[in-house]
């Protein structure tokens, strides 16, 4: 016991002896601070500025799973000012002299002021950039009314940076160039720098570096210059990178993002932004009051993004986009003007294609008008409809009906329900017709000839509550999980008619079962619906990302392996069921609505359908193939498309580039 205590009491000692050593030290600094060297310290400190070099560091690059580009960096070259060696006093000449050469050599600066010169001494706010404008009259800036008109503005502006005795055009050049670097922090942070222009030509270098020589406030920097490849390939998934926005970088400043930064805007280069964006380098840099560098510590290197992999194979992609293009285009439906497909690994759902139409072409959006011109198209080509948009799915519900009824016991495929037409529910006038009249029919015979009586019944016995229940497992009417924005969809039932404060009628169901009613669903929804059938029932996490490497592609940062995907849920289908539901499918291809596939090179397993909605019928079709042994899982909406039933031409040229190189 003795010895225990004295081994407690000889670390009390310890932490004491430590904690005075430290205290000590502490003491001592303050001391050499306050005493010994005070009037150093606070000579300097008088004497001195402490300016933050920013070094960009490059975005990581994007590409699809066998390493063809999607976004990579070109470098160039941009125009800086430095702070600390930028004379004040010269400033608004060092502005008009770049100015003047950059005109005479037909090359833009950074110019956003959202104030346009209209003729001598009469100012007009451009159009479009009421944000812009709103924060120029704000209270951070001019601080003016909110009826301020633009030449008041522009009066404030003059005799804020002391330009007021220039022609219009001149002034407004000016102004627009330290508005810029004001709005950016160049006067009021300590970042040290601004891009006055950004790629500039290798002639205009030569030209800046030898006359400028002289001037030290004005250097060449390095520019890493996003360069969409293949930029009209999958836009919807790549996206857009852009100048951070005020909001972005009140949001983002702690993780040291700056006013100058690009960011990911949409697709992947904004869901991976944390991995796309590189640290940027920094050099801290003391300066006296007359500019002299007094002292430069040692910089940190700036350190490159991570290279981003998707699981898109962009062979597959590009027939993805011609084919869907090419069936909307020829299906004679003057309505039919859009669609989207999507087509998955049943291995692990990662997606191999997603193709939406119509579509539009990243490298172009930086082109004047471009992007308004998308923006006002009412077919909406900005729109992600593979993944965001929710389309009736029609007869492709009815696998899931199927599913649910044989495993809730209200169906077996011995059971046959006889067809004359038109389906009666029990009781009531309640109705739905049937295309055909198909008699006594079993499982196998309803799903190929798609008869909506068999259905409606099913539908019954099963329940809104159980069929939805099972609709959710399959991943109709949730979140898939994607890295990129999508739709929830919608599942008909009393749960979405309180949401829409309308009552819902158990009559209804009948309408719900044959993929009526206000059933809705993504592409990528019914992509994974038809990919868990055929899996047998494991609903894993659909994916974009293939794996994340260090810029230079070395070493893997993460990784989404193909042989342990991420399960989501099951579908509580047992294997028997599931086969029984898979058969009934593989007759839709022997002997009924898309006999077109039998005696394809694979065998195919699928399901047609024709959704009622405003306007022509929409048509939608999802398969899987091989038969026996599923690889690939597809599904196809045509918006308007039912007369040409071109959804299916879709899926066939998919399978054929697929299917091609086995």
């Amino acid at each position: 016991m003795l010895e225990l205590s004295l081994k407690k009491y000889s670390r009390y000692i310890f932490c004491f002896v430590l904690v005075v050593a430290v205290f000590s030290a502490y003491i001592a600094r303050l001391v050499d601070w306050q005493i010994v060297n005070g009037e150093e310290y606070r000579e300097r400190a008088n004497r001195s500025s402490i300016y933050r070099n920013k070094t960009d560091a490059l975005r990581g690059e994007i590409f699809d799973v066998n390493g063809v580009g999607f976004a990579e960096n070109i470098t160039g070259y941009k125009i800086m000012f430095d702070r600390f060696a930028l004379d004040a006093d010269k400033e608004n000449q060092t502005i008009l002299d770049l100015i003047s050469l950059m005109s005479l050599k037909n090359e833009p600066f950074i110019d956003e002021l959202p104030i346009k010169l209209v003729s001598d001494n009469q100012f007009e706010f451009i159009e479009g950039k009421e944000k812009e404008i709103k924060e120029l009259k704000g209270k951070n800036r001019l601080n003016l009314n909110s009826y301020s008109t633009a030449n008041e503005c522009m009066e404030k502006l003059a005799q804020k940076y002391d330009c007021g005795n220039f022609d219009s055009k001149t002034r407004r050049d000016i102004i627009s160039v330290k508005y810029n670097m004001e709005v950016n922090g160049y006067y009021d942070s300590m970042a040290s720098s601004y891009t006055f222009a950004d790629d500039i030509s290798p002639e205009l270098l030569a030209i800046v570096s030898e006359r400028f020589q002289d001037n030290p406030g004005v250097r060449i920097g390095l520019s890493a210059k996003r360069q969409p490849v293949n930029s009209d390939l999958a836009p919807h998934i790549i996206g857009s990178v852009g100048k951070i926005s005020e909001e972005q970088y009140e949001r983002l400043k702690e993780k040291g993002y700056s006013h100058e930064d690009v960011v990911g805007k949409s697709g992947i280069e904004a869901a991976m932004e944390e991995y796309l964006r590189g640290v940027a380098g920094e050099k801290k840099v003391e300066v006296a009051r007359d500019g002299a560098v007094l002292h430069t510590p040692n910089a940190k290197e700036a350190k490159p993004g991570n290279t981003v992999f998707l699981t898109i194979d962009s062979r597959l992609q590009k027939v993805a986009n011609e084919s869907l293009a090419k069936a909307i285009q020829s299906s004679g439906q003057p309505d039919c003007i859009a669609g989207g497909v999507v087509a998955l690994s049943v291995k692990d759902f990662s997606v191999l294609a997603a193709a939406t139409y119509p579509s539009y072409d990243l490298a172009k959006l930086t082109e004047p008008g471009y992007y308004s011109q998308l923006a006002n198209d009412k077919a909406n080509p900005l729109f992600n409809r593979a993944f965001q948009g929710a389309f009736a799915p029609g007869s492709i519900f009815k696998p899931l009906v199927a599913c649910g009824a044989l495993e809730e016991g209200v169906l077996t495929t011995e059971d046959k329900i006889k067809c004359v037409g038109i389906y009666h529910y029990p009781g009531h006038n309640f109705t739905t017709k049937c295309l055909g009249v198909h008699g006594n029919a079993d499982l196998n015979y309803a799903m190929a000839k798609s008869c909506n009586v068999y259905f409606s019944e099913a539908g019954r016995r099963l329940g809104i509550e159980n069929m939805n229940l099972y609709a959710k497992r399959f991943g109709l009417g949730v979140k898939t999980g994607i890295e990129l924005t999508e739709t929830t969809g919608i599942l008909a039932g009393p749960e979405y008619s309180r949401s829409i404060g309308s009552r819902w009628s158990n009559l209804v169901t009948i309408k719900a079962a044959i993929g009526q009613s206000d059933n809705q669903f993504s592409p990528l929804q019914l992509a994974t619906y038809v990919a868990t059938i055929a899996n047998g029932g494991n609903r894993y996490r659909p994916h974009l990302i293939r794996k994340i490497t260090d810029y230079r592609r070395e070493n893997i940062v993460m990784e989404n392996n193909p042989d342990s995907p991420e399960l989501v849920e099951t579908a509580g289908v047992s294997e028997e069921h599931l086969n029984m539901v898979k058969t009934a499918m593989r007759q839709v291809v022997l002997s009924g609505t898309a006999t077109n596939f039998n005696g394809y090179m694979v065998p195919v397993a699928a399901k047609t359908g024709t959704a009622q909605n405003n306007g022509s019928d929409h048509t939608t079709f999802i398969c899987f193939a091989p038969y026996e042994n599923p690889e690939i899982a597809i599904a196809v909406v045509v918006e308007h498309g039912a007369k040409g039933m071109v959804s299916k031409i879709v899926a066939k040229d998919i399978m054929d580039a697929y299917f091609s190189n086995k």
